[in-house]
């Protein structure tokens, strides 16, 4: 018997937003003001339906220390899986 694969698709890089805020033990209104967006957007950020523009991956940088290079890696792969 032979198992097929299916595609994996890749995780939106909102997932490791919010780990990244549990890491940090930051509410997310504050991390949400730190990166100066929204709560709103924060929420559709984590959800995946909000890209992380080059400017956004600064700004994640400068918060989490995870590198702008790491958010818009993981940004491409995510959209590349849509």
């Amino acid at each position: 018997m032979t198992l097929s694969k299916s595609p994996r698709q890749a995780t939106p890089p909102g997932t490791t937003i919010a780990e990244s805020i549990h890491f940090l033990n930051m509410p997310p209104a504050d991390f949400a003001r730190r990166i100066e967006v929204s709560e709103d957007f924060l929420a559709r950020l984590i959800a995946g339906d909000e890209p992380i523009t080059p400017d956004l991956a600064e700004r994640l940088e400068s918060v989490t220390g995870s590198p702008k290079a790491f958010w818009t890696m993981l940004e491409s792969k995510y959209r590349k899986s849509l």
